[in-house]
C-alpha cells in the first residue's frame, strides 16, 4: 500500500506542477477527437443513404414542400418489431425538416445536423461533468464521450435514434438537480425523459420508469413533485396521446397484444425463454464494450462488475448526498433496463441502451473523482490507467478510421454510389424519356424515390415512371448476403422486354436496359 501511496503522490505532484498544461492538452484532445472521425461524411460528402434515410427524407419533403404535417414518427422497429400501430414521436421528422430546408434537400445536410448535435452532447457533457465533479473531471467526462464508438457513430449517420443523446443528458442533468426541490427542474427531468420517445421509444420507457422509481425513493410521501413528474411525461407524449385518441388507442392495443401473445415472428428464432434472455444478456455486454474504443480488450462482464463494485464501495463512503443520490439513479438504470427488456421478444439493439452508455461513463468519472478525493490509491491508479488506455485507443482509432473512411466509396450503401448509378442511367438514355424499376433487398425503394426526385429531376428535368413500357431500365441493388435473389425478381416480376444491355457498375449496382416494342 505504501508503494501505491507513493505512486499516487508522485502522480498528484506531476498533475499539480503541470496542471494548466495537462488541462490544455485534454481540451485539445477533446477538440481533435470531436472532429475526427466525426467529420468524415461531411468532408467527403458521401454518407450512408439507405432505406430508413430515404423514407425519412421523403417525410421531410412532405413537411417542407407539400406542407403535410404529422403526429407520428416511424413505426416501432420500422415495422419489424411486431408491435403494430405503435410509433416513435414525430420530432425527428421536424428536426430533419430543418436540415432539409437549409441544405435544399441535400442528404449531407442531415449528417451536418447529427454532427452538430454530437458536438453539443460533448459540450454539455463537459458542463454537466463540471457541475458534478469539478472542472478537471468535466474535461474527463467530455473526453470519454468524445472517444466512445457509440457516440462517434451517432455523429456520422443520419438516423432517427441518434439525436437522442443530448436529450438523455438533459434528463440526467435535471434529475441531478432534484436536490434543489425546484418543481420546474423536476418537470424538465420528466419531460426530457419522455421526449426521448421522439427518437427511440425503447429508451424512453426504461428511462421514465427509472425516474418514477427514483422519485419514490427520493420524495417518498411528498405529493407535489409527482404531479410535476407526470405533467412532464404528459407534455412530452402529447403527440402520441393525440394520435392514440384519434385512432382509438391503436398503439396501446398493439402493445398489449404483443405483451400477452406467447409467440411472435421473432420469438420463433429462440427455442426457449432461456435463449431469449441469453441473447438479451449478450446485447447488454456488447453495449458495455461499445461504450469504449476497442472495448473488447477486456471481457465486458469484468468491466461491468468491477465498475459497479467500485462505485458501490465508494458510495458507502460518499458524504455528498446530491452526488450519492444521482449515482444511485445511474446504478438503478442498469437493472430497470434489463427488467423492461425482459418482456421484449425481439433482439435488443445497441441503440436501445444509449442511456447506459452515458451511465457507464459517468460512473467511471465518479470512481476517478471519488477515489482521488478520498485517497483510495489502488482504485484511483487502476481507473487512471484504464482512462489513459481508453484515450490512447481512441486516438489510434480516430486516426485509422478517418484515413480509411474518407476514401471509402461505400458501394451501394452510400450516397455517391447511388448518385453515380442515377447519372449512368440518365446519360445512357441520352436525353430521351425512359421508365425505371428498382430492385433493393429492403423491398421499399425510398432512397431511390427520393434521389430521383431531388437529384434526377433537378439535374435532368424529369422523374422516370415505374412502368414496363417503351425503354425502361432496371436498377438492381444485389443483396450482399444473397446476391442471386434479384434473378427471381427478373423472372417473376419483370419478364417482359428485350434486353439491350446489362452493366455492373464499380459500386456493385447492376443496370439493365430493356425495350418493349410498341404495337
Amino acid at each position: 500500500m505504501f508503494k501505491l501511496e507513493l505512486i499516487s503522490k508522485k502522480l498528484s505532484k506531476i498533475y499539480n506542477n503541470n496542471k494548466k498544461i495537462l488541462l490544455v492538452l485534454i481540451f485539445l484532445l477533446i477538440i481533435f477527437l470531436s472532429l475526427f472521425p466525426r467529420s468524415v461524411e461531411i468532408l467527403n460528402g458521401n454518407p450512408v443513404f439507405g432505406s430508413d434515410q430515404g423514407r425519412d427524407y421523403l417525410v421531410a419533403k412532405q413537411i417542407v414542400v407539400d406542407h403535410k404535417f404529422t403526429l407520428i414518427g416511424a413505426e416501432i422497429g420500422s415495422g419489424s418489431a411486431f408491435i403494430q400501430g405503435l410509433f416513435q414521436g414525430p420530432f425527428y421528422y421536424y428536426l430533419l425538416s430543418v436540415a432539409f430546408f437549409i441544405s435544399n434537400g441535400n442528404p449531407v445536410g442531415a449528417v451536418v445536423l447529427m454532427w452538430i448535435l454530437s458536438l453539443l452532447t460533448i459540450l454539455f457533457s463537459f458542463y454537466f461533468g463540471r457541475r458534478l465533479f469539478g472542472f478537471p473531471f468535466g474535461l474527463v467526462t467530455a473526453l470519454l464521450i468524445a472517444v466512445s464508438p457509440e457516440f462517434i457513430t451517432q455523429a456520422r449517420f443520419a438516423w432517427a435514434p441518434y439525436p437522442e443523446s443530448v436529450f438523455i443528458l438533459l434528463s440526467f442533468y435535471f434529475t441531478f438537480l432534484f436536490s434543489q426541490n425546484d418543481n420546474r427542474k423536476i418537470f424538465l427531468a420528466a419531460f426530457f425523459a419522455g421526449f426521448v420517445y421522439n427518437f427511440e421509444f425503447a429508451i424512453a420507457l426504461p428511462l421514465c420508469l427509472s425516474l418514477i422509481i427514483y422519485s419514490i425513493f427520493y420524495f417518498r410521501k411528498k405529493a407535489a413533485p409527482y404531479l410535476f413528474i407526470f405533467a412532464g411525461f404528459f407534455c412530452a407524449f402529447i403527440p402520441m396521446i393525440l394520435f392514440e385518441l384519434r385512432h382509438k388507442f391503436m398503439g396501446l392495443k398493439g402493445f398489449v397484444t404483443y405483451l400477452v401473445s406467447h409467440k411472435s415472428g421473432v420469438v420463433s428464432f429462440y427455442p426457449n425463454i432461456q435463449s431469449l434472455i441469453g441473447d438479451h444478456w449478450k446485447s447488454f455486454l456488447y453495449n458495455v464494450s461499445n461504450t469504449f474504443p476497442n472495448g473488447d480488450f477486456l471481457p465486458p462482464i469484468i468491466i461491468l462488475l468491477f465498475l459497479i463494485l467500485s462505485t458501490v464501495y465508494l458510495l458507502t463512503r460518499e458524504k455528498n448526498k446530491n452526488i450519492k443520490n444521482f449515482i444511485l439513479f445511474l446504478l438503478l438504470l442498469i437493472p430497470v433496463n434489463f427488467l423492461v427488456f425482459y418482456f421484449l421478444k425481439n433482439t435488443i439493439w445497441d441503440y436501445y441502451l444509449t442511456d447506459l452508455n452515458f451511465a457507464y461513463i459517468l460512473l467511471i468519472v465518479y470512481v476517478l473523482f471519488s477515489s482521488y478525493r478520498k485517497k483510495n490509491y489502488l482504485l484511483f491508479i487502476i481507473f487512471l490507467f484504464f482512462f489513459t488506455g481508453l484515450v490512447l485507443l481512441g486516438i489510434n482509432s480516430a486516426l485509422k478510421t478517418t484515413i480509411y473512411d474518407y476514401s471509402d466509396y461505400g458501394g451501394t450503401a452510400k450516397l455517391r454510389g447511388k448518385i453515380d448509378a442515377i447519372n449512368f442511367i440518365y446519360n445512357n438514355a441520352d436525353g430521351k424519356k425512359f421508365n425505371l424499376l428498382v430492385f433493393t433487398p429492403p423491398v421499399y425503394t425510398y432512397p431511390y424515390d427520393y434521389l430521383f426526385w431531388w437529384y434526377g429531376q433537378n439535374k435532368y428535368g424529369f422523374i422516370p415512371e415505374n412502368k414496363k413500357e417503351g425503354t425502361f431500365y432496371l436498377l438492381i441493388q444485389p443483396d450482399s448476403n444473397k446476391p442471386w435473389t434479384y434473378k427471381g425478381w427478373l423472372q417473376t416480376v419483370i419478364k417482359t422486354g428485350r434486353i439491350e444491355s446489362t452493366i455492373t457498375l464499380p459500386s456493385g449496382f447492376i443496370i439493365q436496359k430493356r425495350i418493349v416494342n410498341q404495337q
